[in-house]
């Protein structure tokens, strides 16, 4: 038993089938003298239902996911190094996004978004073995996508007014993507509750059920 696709199959599996799955994988490895990959598989935690809809999404859309990184790695060259066309890139993200979330649900939007500006996160995303939903972590990767600072000439001073109308049109247009995002983020952070709670009420049911089996 290879312990990384032991893994790996855990993580595949529904969610009212993990817990069990992993404690038997466990044993049979303690059984087999291999206590310390024992010990890392009982570590394993089960995955929200959030991150659980995620390693599904990559597991069965994979080439869609992976679209989407690479629409997200354009979309970044285009904003902070200037390469390619950034409304068509803006554009592309938004359509392989808008895919994404229609075959995994809202769940999803958090961890692809913050995917989208961190190139670990993506690793973890496409490894579909997350426990918990990502979160953006700040702009490491965004920066290293940054132009670099060029050592100012005397010349005169250009006019900055097309810059300057160009800044404001992107602050506005962040804006109103924040706006947008606050408002998936709570009928996500619903959806969740909903989610777990439902889940819960299964696995209750699933326990009462085995339950009166083990008396017949």
């Amino acid at each position: 038993m290879d312990v990384e696709e032991t893994i790996d199959r855990l993580y595949g599996l529904p969610l009212s089938e993990f817990t069990r799955a992993r404690d038997e994988a466990a044993r049979e490895l303690r059984q087999d003298g291999r206590k310390e990959d024992g010990e890392r598989v009982k570590a394993l935690r089960k995955p929200t239902a959030a991150a659980a809809a995620v390693n599904r999404l990559v597991r069965e859309h994979r080439d869609e996911v992976e679209q989407f990184l690479r629409a997200a790695e354009m979309l970044r060259d285009a904003q902070f190094a200037g390469k390619g066309d950034l409304e068509a890139a803006t554009r592309e993200q938004r359509q392989a996004l808008q895919v994404l979330t229609r075959a995994g649900g809202e769940a999803v939007r958090q961890t692809l978004l913050a995917a989208a500006v961190d190139e670990e996160a993506a690793g973890q995303l496409l490894a579909a073995r997350l426990e918990r939903e990502l979160e953006p972590r700040g702009f490491g990767t965004l920066l290293s996508h940054a132009r670099p600072a060029v050592p100012a000439k005397r010349s005169p001073k250009p006019d900055d007014r097309a810059a300057r109308a160009k800044l404001e049109d992107a602050k506005t247009a962040l804006g109103a993507a924040q706006a947008e995002e606050r408002q998936a983020r709570k009928r996500w952070e619903l959806a969740v509750k909903e989610v777990d709670g439902a889940q819960a009420a299964v696995e209750e049911a699933q326990r009462d059920l085995d339950t009166l089996h083990s008396r017949l």
